[in-house]
């Protein structure tokens, strides 16, 4: 499975990266990644058209899209656009951040790992 990771480059901008979790374990569901150390999950409504200026990841987490679609621009300035099923790791805490935007109403899942 393929995350995209937003962090916090030499030069202060966000930039993403595609990091694949791996599999480390097969059961009898499937085949399972690692274990990843979380301290909280939270569950977000949003609605379309609503937009976050140039801001940092308050925490690094994890943000599950269920529903809906979210474009992310990172300072360093590519976009992305994401959708049920995406998982970005948000670890942009510091620097000039990145700009979110909802196209669309939806859903997501935000689990912290601080």
């Amino acid at each position: 499975m393929i995350i995209t990771k937003l962090f916090t480059g030499e030069d202060n901008k966000s930039y993403f990266i595609d990091e694949d979790c791996g599999h480390e374990t097969f059961q009898p569901l499937g085949w399972y990644s690692k274990k990843f150390p979380t301290s909280g999950i939270m569950f977000r409504d949003f609605e379309a058209g609503l937009l976050y200026k140039m801001h940092n990841a308050p925490q690094p987490q994890y943000i599950i899209y269920l529903e809906g679609e979210v474009e992310v621009t990172a300072s360093g300035g590519e976009t992305r656009r994401f959708k049920p099923g995406d998982v970005l790791f948000a670890t942009d805490l510091i620097g000039e951040g990145h700009i979110s935007k909802m196209i669309t109403s939806g859903r997501s899942v935000i689990v912290t790992t601080m």
